[in-house]
């Protein structure tokens, strides 16, 4: 019997796609490979779902592993703001189909196919141009061209996975399915930020040139023309307590990171609490929340491309442009932070600041690290002491006492009083 190998996209298209198969006297296995999609746990939901139906069919399953920073790296960097059924998706097609491929050549199957047909979301001369140049690139397995979709296939499998109960699932799987931005762009205005005032929900602000710009405490935000991403983005908060709106910076913190991060061959850039992002210790990007009602307009500013930066800030200040890793251009880091950040702020809005915390704390530049605070207010006093990192709350741990707000700064020239404590740490 011939041996096929079915690429699943998720089990209520795979439900039209098994039986078919096997009436026409294959020897199925279905093959869950999809690192595309978002979050681990939504990948184990669709898994599961996948599991469930072949439980019922009677056929063995198989799961790759998820690794969505590959899948980042590999397809969709340079490419999140593809409309759907764009370059992106076919992409993602050829690298889940180049898997799959891969997959049945080194287990002896005869060929290879996809439950990617059945969906009319999904064009399906595609899906088969993904899968000839998969075929192609993995020599010793055939590519068979099935298309599910045909003669009802769809319906079947809407009706079938409701029977079986299947989780249905209401986007194609990566976060850049679910954009939602609207760009809006000037050569050169005051700031981004003013501009985004009148935005609403999703509204994107971008320049070449800003000629106010600001960062927190009301500090200047140089940029030379065309040099860098100057973006700000707004976001509902509608319903939120202020205690929640407060960790918004972090988050959004978190997404320019993880948006950075596929651009420079999986360099991670680190948060500096509030408001900063740093590689190799010094400042590649800066963020400023406003509250604006029941918006906060996410101020971004990115250093792109290669510059000279005013005397006092060369030890501190770095662009991406200058490190030999770096592959995009300022189009494409706008992309890869709006993906990240369409994707994080769901999850936060969805299920709190504590479902991104892990993320955050992972990346927290200033843990143990002997720092000085200096408050918002012009005449505090600065906390000194050692940093036990970013709380569960957003606040940030100096020497046992919490800090909501101010401007760290890593101290190079520790009193002894203070250096005694960061040996016992």
């Amino acid at each position: 019997m011939n041996r096929m190998l079915l690429h699943v996209c998720c089990g209520p298209c795979a439900s039209a796609c098994v039986p078919a198969l096997k009436g026409s006297g294959k020897n199925v296995t279905m093959l869950f490979a999809n690192s595309n999609i978002d979050t681990r746990e939504e990948f184990e939901k669709r898994l599961r779902s996948a599991e469930r139906l072949a439980a019922a069919d009677g056929v063995p399953i198989v799961a790759l592993p998820y690794d969505h920073d590959e899948w980042l790296r590999e397809v969709a960097a340079g490419y999140e703001h593809e409309p759907e059924k764009g370059e992106r998706c076919a992409r993602c097609f050829r690298y889940n189909l180049a898997k799959a491929a891969e997959y049945a050549r080194a287990h002896g199957f005869d060929s290879f196919t996809t439950s990617l047909t059945v969906s009319p979301h999904k064009p399906t001369s595609m899906v088969f141009a993904a899968a000839v140049d998969a075929a192609e690139s993995v020599t010793g397995v055939r590519w068979d061209p099935w298309n599910f979709k045909a003669h009802g296939g769809f319906v079947r499998s809407v009706e079938r996975a409701k029977a079986l109960g299947l989780y249905r699932q209401n986007y194609c799987g990566c976060e850049f399915s679910k954009a939602r931005w609207t760009l809006h762009h000037k050569l050169e205005t005051e700031s981004t930020n003013v501009d985004a005032r009148v935005g609403t929900h999703g509204d994107v602000f971008t320049a070449d040139y800003q000629t106010a710009g600001r960062g927190r405490l009301d500090h200047k935000w140089h940029s030379p023309p065309g040099a860098n991403l100057l973006m700000s983005a707004v976001l509902s908060v509608e319903g939120l307590s202020p205690e929640a709106v407060s960790t918004l910076p972090l988050v959004v913190g978190l997404a320019v990171s993880r948006g950075l991060s596929p651009l420079l061959a999986g360099t991670v850039p680190m948060i500096k609490w509030p408001n900063d992002i740093l590689i190799g210790g010094r400042k590649v990007a800066g963020i400023l929340c406003e509250l604006n009602c029941d918006k906060v307009i996410a101020g971004i500013g990115i250093n792109v491309k290669p510059q000279i930066f005013p005397e006092d800030l060369r030890e501190k200040a770095i662009s991406l442009g200058s490190l030999q890793n770096f592959t995009g251009t300022v189009p494409k880091v706008r992309n890869a932070i709006l993906g990240q950040l369409g994707k994080w702020y769901d999850i936060w809005k969805e299920r709190g600041f504590e479902a991104a915390y892990p993320e955050i704390a992972a990346i927290d530049f200033l843990k143990r690290q002997t720092i000085s605070i200096v408050q918002t207010d012009d005449d505090a006093v600065p906390v000194i002491g050692i940093c036990g990192g970013i709380q569960p709350d957003g606040s940030l741990d100096v020497g046992g006492a919490k800090i909501y707000a101010g401007e760290a700064h890593v101290l190079h020239a520790v009193p002894r009083r203070v250096a005694l404590l960061a040996e016992k740490w």
